[in-house]
């Protein structure tokens, strides 16, 4: 495994993956390792409850008390994560370098990655049998102009409470932010004034597989826009995504705004967006009044042009494109 800084480390450490920085050490327990993970000065029950999720066999049943992922400052383990998404900081006998090591685990492991969080709870619904739920039949809305509550736009997402992340339910949402965010309440018994985690999605485009956590009132503009300008969900989000959303934090005012100005229409092809700017622009007109074939206005060097510097497309899937001025 290849050394990473100690600042590259702590990123490392809140994904749950391997990382060698050296004197810190991060070891995910996904496979049996032919290397141990030391106990260094930890006190004897620490140490044997360490063994025993190291060296647990493939076949012997886990627990949420299952040692999942464990972070070692010089040798000795100073924090470790449990199936469960518990940090605990197991008796040792430790220095102040350790300590320090110690403080900084406890927040990186309190602060998990969303993938990270995901393949935990995917281990507990394998661990206890169970799935997430099926979608269903209905779709949370009080709007009355909205689409019916029935309607089947292809997205989900997978929600769960903070206070106990690896539980998850997969459902619905819609335009209606309030609707929403009360259906989620009721599946997931989230205390009143507390957003739910939002672990997948499914069918809101590359800005679903990029942002790094998702919020609801976020994925209901999605929806709302997707409704009132028949696009799909994906088209919207992968839009976000080419528009810099993922990286960044619009509101979904600014977000709205945005599409207001950017959303250029659906359109065959390429050329043929080429052809209506062409046409926009005045040039198809100037080129008549002057006496010149359409055919010396190069169109290729102008449709690559567009869409280099000035639009982003989104395929649709059926050869026709959506397309988005760039801010």
């Amino acid at each position: 495994m290849n050394r990473t800084s100690q600042t590259e480390a702590w990123a490392r450490i809140s994904a749950c993956a391997d990382v060698n920085a050296g004197r810190l050490t991060g070891r995910v327990l996904r496979y049996q390792y032919l290397s141990p993970i030391l106990p260094g000065s930890l006190t004897p029950d620490a140490a044997r409850q360490l063994h025993a999720s190291v060296y647990r066999s493939h076949t012997a049943p886990a627990d949420p008390d299952t040692i999942w992922y464990v972070v070692s400052s010089d040798g000795t383990p100073v924090a470790w994560l449990t199936l469960a998404a518990t940090v605990v900081t197991p008796p040792a006998d430790l220095t102040d370098y350790q300590r320090r090591h110690q403080q900084q685990a406890v927040a990186a492991l309190s602060q998990l990655t969303r993938q990270a969080l995901l393949e935990l709870a995917r281990l507990r619904d394998t661990r206890e049998q169970r799935t997430p739920g099926g979608l269903p039949q209905t779709r949370p809305d009080s709007r009355p102009d909205s689409r019916p509550a029935d309607a089947d736009t292809g997205t989900w997402i997978l929600v769960a409470d903070p206070a106990d992340p690896t539980l998850t339910f997969r459902t619905r949402v819609t335009a209606d932010l309030p609707a929403s965010r009360l259906h989620i309440a009721e599946i997931t018994g989230l205390a009143e004034g507390s957003d739910a985690l939002i672990l997948d999605v499914h069918g809101y485009g590359d800005y679903g597989r990029n942002r790094a956590w998702l919020r609801l009132p976020m994925l209901c503009t999605v929806e709302r826009l997707a409704a009132e300008h028949h696009l799909t969900a994906a088209t919207i989000g992968t839009w976000l995504d080419l528009a810099g959303a993922s990286a960044a934090d619009p509101t979904p005012g600014t977000v709205t705004a945005a599409f207001r100005d950017d959303y250029a229409g659906i359109h065959e092809n390429r050329h043929a967006f080429a052809i209506a700017e062409r046409d926009r622009y005045g040039w198809t007109t100037a080129f008549a009044t002057a006496g010149i074939p359409d055919r010396y206005f190069n169109l290729d060097a102008f449709t690559e042009h567009l869409f280099r510097a000035d639009v982003h497309k989104v395929d649709l899937g059926d050869g026709r494109i959506a397309v988005f001025r760039r801010a």
